[in-house]
């Protein structure tokens, strides 16, 4: 069987302007006040991840520090809080990138977590150490 031409679209590297305007997207989600709704995802660290694993070579730890900084004035957090878990994550997706795409989705998925929970207690370690409440 042939592969037909709408499959070999998927196996194409994404456009710049498309990887991007995803990582807006995500950026503008995080800025919407969602309070304390339990389930609501971090939307700048999962974007970014997905990337990351997607597209190495184009999205990497100079973005996310850029995007984290961003997080950061629109949370008003402590400048950097955001920036430094995105860096650690935008890292340890790059290397685990070229492995990772072998799996299936929800293989996959069980790969990316642990990087998405480390983010989240690198962010609530930054906020202890800054003098922040426990958030729990």
């Amino acid at each position: 069987m042939q592969p037909t031409h709408r499959s070999n679209r998927i196996l194409l590297p994404a456009q710049t302007w498309f990887v991007y305007l995803t990582l807006v997207i995500a950026l503008t989600l995080s800025y919407i006040p969602t309070g304390r709704l339990p389930g609501v995802p971090d939307w700048v660290a999962v974007v970014l991840a997905f990337w990351c694993v997607r597209e190495p070579m184009r999205v990497g730890m100079g973005t996310a520090f850029v995007f984290g900084i961003l997080v950061d004035i629109g949370h008003g957090a402590a400048m950097g809080q955001f920036a430094l878990a995105y860096v650690v994550l935008a890292y340890l997706a790059t290397s685990v990138s070229r492995r990772v795409l072998w799996f299936p989705v929800l293989q996959q998925a069980l790969h990316v977590l642990p990087m998405l929970l480390l983010t989240q207690g690198i962010m609530v370690v930054v906020r202890l150490v800054g003098g922040g409440e426990f958030p729990g």
